[in-house]
């Protein structure tokens, strides 16, 4: 098995490999490097006819080769083995369909990664409260709040120090309050049918000239453009200085939340629930449900005891735990944490776990150790929070998980060569640079078209061609109930 982490190295010879060899009658043989330089050993495996049994790929590392490596058969078609490891058999026809060739074959497994929004808002609830204003439901009303916490003095200090939206490089976050208006979703279609990315549709074009006035009257923080930097407005936000923001329902940062409860202790979040688009849709964008993809070999073929016992390995590392029984009563996680007081400690209700390159964690050598959940809500992100701020907050959001549908973004299907490579990247940044400089007032919103039409001539057209073809045959999700 060939794999990266991002973390400390686990040793070839560690302890946990001899656990791993008698619970499955292995001999397993583990390579595991750092990230950095992982995709030149990667390809040179791949290319030089030395691939192992059993490898990780980050599909963004490998974008360019990964589709041309799966449509030239490196990969060990999955299709049959799917209904026979029950954590395989969780995961959603929509993840299933990214790793699927043109002809239905199956050739990777994608690692659990929670198919929540891509984005999700927060809001400073208690500043709503101090000028009695409503909760957004429409840009017109989300414009109306943000020039308030500008002008309005929200936090009752008498002093004008305070405004609506947070930017950062690029225009980011872009606020896009429901799928229709994301800047980065597949979702608008031009006038020959296409598909097109969401920052060339004419929803976008309203929301930069929504954000351009916005701007105007001070209610978007100065010079946020490509010399400014992401923590600048995160800080803002977190310094009691601006009240609209990012949020997620999980990764937000306690520390950040806390610095904020020290300067106003009133504080209170609100999650902006999506809002209702034109063609009647409600909902934000998924994740795409998956991070980094397990492959086999596709010189396995025939050899069926040898594929049991690798996606035996693999489901196991894959089975989901309920949260609280992660305790040293339960085989799996006692097992899979590398044994009590080896691989881990257990006092007062919490496991305290060695590092990887101590080699006693099992779930270090795991070609998979992400634990499939069969609902985002059993990871219970409101019941592991302690800040008490993000705590409510987190709550609204999985409320928000199980009432809204989500939309499946057409592109996690798809593919597109131009799109994944300079060209295409330089294409967008010429969109995003355009657009900020539209917001700051330094181009004028008549150039739309123009910067509109410089990208197709520079990938554009050909990005739009390659992620359509690709999705010929597809069957496209559009807006799913989550969970479901």
């Amino acid at each position: 098995m060939l794999d990266f982490t991002y973390g400390k190295i686990p040793p070839s010879n560690g302890k946990a490999i001899a656990l791993l060899n008698d619970k499955f009658n292995i001999d397993y043989k583990p390579t595991i490097v750092p990230y950095d330089g992982y995709q030149e050993k990667m390809s040179t495996t791949i290319a030089g006819g030395d691939m192992p049994d059993v490898m990780g790929i980050e599909e963004y590392l490998a974008a360019g080769s990964l589709h041309k490596w799966a449509e030239q058969g490196a990969f060990l078609p999955l299709n049959d083995y799917i209904e026979k490891y029950p954590s395989l058999a969780l995961v959603p026809p929509e993840i299933w369909a990214a790793v699927t060739n043109k002809d239905g074959k199956i050739w990777g497994i994608p690692r659990y990664y929670p198919n929540t929004p891509t984005q999700s808002w927060v809001i400073r609830q208690d500043w709503l409260d101090n000028l009695g204003l409503k909760m957004p439901t429409t840009y017109d009303e989300l414009a109306q709040v943000a020039i308030a916490f500008t002008k309005n003095d929200p936090d009752k200090n008498g002093k004008n120090d305070t405004y609506g939206l947070v930017m950062g490089p690029g225009g980011a976050p872009g606020y896009g309050m429901g799928a229709y208006w994301d800047r980065d979703t597949w979702y608008h279609k031009d006038k020959d049918g296409n598909l097109i990315p969401g920052y060339i549709s004419d929803a976008r074009k309203e929301n930069v000239t929504l954000f351009a006035d916005l701007y105007k009257q001070g209610a978007i923080n100065k010079g946020f453009g490509a010399n400014a930097s992401f923590e600048v407005g995160q800080s803002d936000f977190y310094n009691n200085k601006a009240g609209i923001f990012m949020g997620g329902i999980r990764g937000m940062d306690e520390n950040l939340a806390n610095s904020l409860l020290s300067v106003a202790p009133n504080a209170k979040f609100s999650s902006i629930p999506p809002f209702k688009a034109p063609d009647g849709t409600q909902g934000l964008t998924a994740q795409r449900g998956y991070y980094r993809i397990t492959v086999l070999n596709a010189k396995l073929a025939g050899d069926e005891g040898k594929i049991d016992r690798i996606l035996s390995l693999v489901d196991f590392g894959r089975t989901f735990i309920p949260i609280d029984q992660r305790t040293p009563d339960n085989e799996t996680f006692d097992f899979r944490s590398g044994k009590l007081n080896a691989g881990y400690t257990f006092e007062n209700g919490a496991a305290t776990f060695t590092q990887p390159d101590q080699g006693l964690l099992v779930s270090s050598y795991l070609p998979d150790s992400n634990m499939w959940a069969p609902s985002v809500l059993d990871n219970k992100y409101s019941d592991t929070t302690q800040n008490p701020l993000l705590k409510e907050y987190v709550k609204q959001l999985e409320n928000e998980y199980a009432n809204y549908e989500e939309y499946v973004d057409p592109q996690y299907m798809g593919y597109s060569e131009t799109l994944n490579s300079n060209k295409g990247a330089d294409a967008i940044l010429k969109v995003s640079d355009a657009q900020v400089k539209m917001i700051m007032g330094e181009l004028p919103l008549t150039s739309w078209d123009k910067m509109v039409d410089d990208f197709m001539k520079s990938g554009g057209t050909d990005i739009i061609k390659e992620m359509n073809e690709s999705l010929q045959g597809r069957t496209l999700i559009g807006f799913k109930k989550m969970g479901q």
